[in-house]
């Protein structure tokens, strides 16, 4: 049904054509499985109960955390809030209740219509990226008059909006590793193949991330955060934010001019970044979608000469989606001496099944932003290590591109955790155990540091599982590290490991050509996602 009214606002600086559709829902969604929802993946349903004040818990993968977002949202009753980088209007989430794929827009438009909830949805909309155009169009198409339901969009070029937000209620909040896109969903599995994930994001490949759950004090800084985002072409006065305690921090990336309250712009998660790193004394582990920034690789440099027991354990991607990231990866690793470094492990994520008597062979994509020092601080929200979401996205160029991207940088959020304080559930070292125990295929609540140390470890799962490939068997934890390799091509890692296609006996899913890996159009629906 077409709309009966659209409200376009002026146009403001930072606002593309703020809309605020009178858009609504009569019934409630149908049931339907469009191509590229989840599948009912009842076993992996993740039931977050309702948390104390104030507590977390970090939702590792994007299927504990879509279900998550979509209970919050499901039980919303007076609000949500949406900020969002890409949010395309096919995205589905599986049901926390019976794991039937849902269209997620169906339920922000069931909230806002049956219930009165006001739903407000930012997102990015530069030239580079811009999802606000097709679902303005496709709610024109779809949907019937209803005034609870808002969307905006940021556009301050070369900049984008990469905080990922959703706020229920002002009391549940939730910093999300991952666009709302259909191709970002997987679960823990990490199958090699799965027709859930489209093939034109990240070429089918298994994804890995982490996002954060949140209540209590921390939800008034994100909203507040959002609130000014939300308001920023208005340069209405922003909310003041609560100041929390010692172990709990929201910190922002900005550019100038954009945000109010940082009028000369923002670079506080490199200042905490750095900070933590100069106190670690003991194990600094990093599960990075993009490694650039030089200024981050120069404070891991300066502590491992500075502590002669620090270890450094780094997961990352042999293949970004942005293909200049991975010489910029490359050169870092080698020009601060990380590739041979005896107290740093460098890692890759892979994903084997053994299918019908075949070896089936893939890359599972990092998009984590993760950062934990030394058991005692977690940091998790929207922001790589990379110049843009930290200061400048010229500082990782050379030559000309230094000058003409200098200071560009994007709006993130990330949440800071330092020390336990009665929060458990999401406490730093929770989080490694979590993620050491999926990669390595152990208890990792149980290990103890070993003799050879935590690189040692690593180094021997990885020998492991390099030993069950070269057998023609996939390793015993479906998803699981192998040693990275300064390679580009992804058969051409496997050999320099040993591992072979023997006899067409192993099936290496992604494995782009020359050309793709240095050209492919890809990185433009999916910069910096």
């Amino acid at each position: 049904m077409a709309l009966t009214r659209i409200q376009v606002s002026r146009l403001i600086p930072g606002i593309s054509k703020a809309v605020l559709f009178p858009l609504g829902f009569d019934a409630a969604p149908e049931s339907r499985d469009p191509v590229g929802a989840p599948p009912n993946v009842a076993q992996s349903a993740v039931h977050v109960a309702a948390l104390p004040q104030p507590a977390g818990v970090w939702l590792v993968d994007n299927d504990e955390a879509y279900r998550a977002i979509a209970s919050a949202v499901t039980a919303a009753q007076t609000s949500i809030s949406i900020s969002q980088l890409a949010f395309d209007a096919n995205f589905t989430v599986p049901s926390i209740a019976d794991g039937v794929s849902t269209p997620f827009i169906d339920l922000l438009l069931s909230a806002a219509s049956e219930r009165g909830v006001r739903v407000r949805i930012l997102l990015n909309a530069t030239l580079l990226i811009d999802t606000l155009r097709p679902l303005r169009q496709f709610l024109a198409t779809n949907s019937p008059e209803c005034a609870n339901l808002e969307l905006r969009g940021v556009s301050c070029f070369p900049s984008l909006l990469h905080a990922k937000i959703v706020v229920v209620d002002s009391k549940t909040a939730f910093l999300v590793g991952s666009p709302f896109v259909n191709g970002y969903w997987d679960s823990r599995l990490h199958r090699p193949r799965d027709t859930a994930r489209p093939m034109e994001e990240l070429g089918g490949r298994p994804l890995h991330d982490v996002s954060v759950q949140v209540s209590g004090d921390p939800v008034r800084n994100i909203e507040s955060f959002f609130e000014e985002l939300w308001d920023v072409g208005l340069r209405r006065p922003p909310s003041v934010a609560k100041t929390l305690n010692a172990s709990v921090s929201i910190d922002v990336t900005a550019p100038s001019g954009v945000l109010p309250s940082r009028s000369n712009g923002a670079t506080e998660i490199l200042r905490t970044i750095e900070r933590e790193i100069a106190n670690a004394d003991s194990l600094i582990y990093l599960e990075q979608q993009y490694l650039s920034s030089r200024r981050v690789f120069a404070a891991l440099r300066d502590a491992l000469e500075r502590e002669p027991g620090l270890e450094i354990i780094i997961v990352s991607n042999q293949n970004p989606d942005i293909t200049a990231y991975a010489q910029w990866q490359l050169a870092n690793f080698r020009t601060f001496g990380m590739i041979d470094h005896p107290r740093v492990g460098i890692f890759a994520l892979w994903s084997a099944a053994n299918d019908s008597g075949r070896l089936t062979v893939n890359q599972v994509f990092v998009h984590s932003k993760v950062v934990i020092v030394d058991d005692r601080c977690a940091m998790c929200g929207s922001a790589n290590l990379d110049g843009v979401s930290l200061h400048s996205y010229g500082a990782d160029f050379s030559g000309i591109g230094r000058r003409i991207f200098h200071n560009v940088r994007n709006i993130d959020v990330n949440l800071t955790v330092c020390g336990d304080d009665g929060c458990s559930q999401m406490s730093a070292k929770s989080l490694r155990h979590r993620l050491w125990s999926e990669h390595l295929g152990a208890d990792a609540e149980n290990m103890e540091r070993p003799d050879g140390g935590w690189v040692g470890l690593w180094r021997e799962s990885a020998r492991r599982n390099v030993s069950s490939l070269r057998s023609g068997k996939a390793p015993k934890n479906g998803t699981f590290i192998l040693p990275f390799v300064a390679n580009s091509q992804p058969s051409r890692q496997l050999r320099e490991l040993g591992v072979s296609e023997k006899s067409g006996s192993m099936e290496l899913l992604y494995n782009p050509g020359s050309f793709e890996r240095r050209f492919g159009l890809g990185w433009v629906r999916n910069m910096f996602l």
